[in-house]
């Protein structure tokens, strides 16, 4: 099997999906048998079949015909954590249904891309959050972060809380996803100043956001063979 992706962010509505997508994306136009997973969605369900807008939009670029559930094994249809969602909703959550997910997803598939939900410190259950995800799965990890003004503050506790797990971090993706804010080689320069870590690329800001247009033209702006698929 090829490597693993897990792609997490600095919060919540930084991109994450938009940049899953435009990996699954190009991975399978390179003609490579590619997974795709999101272990925990929330928010109102907007159809009928119950099934998580973000989960739609990996399996559209992605390809897969792959079980929705075992895509996306918990789908919260309330807009928060899935920890507050199991308060509100007197649910449980089984870790080893989605690790279990996962690994049937890894014998079928490549490569497996999983996005996170919220950022890394986003609460799971009580005691464990999704970085003890990302540890449990012994993934790969890229942080998807914004442009705002403050992003830094997000950026660098997410980047010392995975290095404080030793979550193995591939580097980070910059999403201008505000029309102001930080000029994209300013934080470019601080993250790199600041972790050490690698940036590899920056998706503009569109004014007029299209989710075609963005997965379209998002290997012009980062190089996806550099992200760990070098040997694709």
């Amino acid at each position: 099997m090829m490597a693993s992706l897990f792609v997490t962010g600095t919060d919540t509505d930084v991109g994450k999906t938009c940049v899953t997508a435009g990996i699954v994306s190009y991975l399978s136009k390179m003609n490579v048998n590619v997974g795709v997973m999101k272990p925990f969605a929330s928010g109102y369900k907007t159809t009928v079949d119950s099934v998580s807008d973000d989960v739609k939009i990996l399996m559209k670029y992605s390809g897969v015909n792959d079980p929705v559930d075992l895509v996306n094994p918990y789908f919260f249809e309330i807009p928060t954590s899935p920890y507050d969602a199991c308060k509100q909703l007197n649910l449980e959550i089984d870790i080893s249904r989605v690790i279990d997910s996962y690994k049937q997803l890894t014998s079928i598939h490549d490569v497996v891309i999983v996005e996170g939900i919220g950022g890394i410190m986003t609460p799971i259950s009580k005691n464990y959050f999704v970085s003890d995800l990302i540890a449990d799965l012994q993934m790969n990890t890229i942080i998807v972060t914004g442009s705002k003004v403050g992003t830094m503050n997000h950026l660098m506790l997410t980047y010392q809380h995975a290095k404080e797990k030793k979550i193995p971090l591939n580097g980070f993706v910059i999403n201008q996803n505000v029309s102001d804010g930080y000029e994209s080689s300013n934080l470019r320069k601080q993250i790199i100043d600041l972790s050490g870590q690698i940036v590899y690329g920056t998706i503009p800001y569109q004014k007029s956001f299209n989710i075609e247009s963005y997965v379209e033209n998002f290997s012009n702006f980062i190089d996806v063979s550099s992200l760990g698929f070098e040997n694709i």
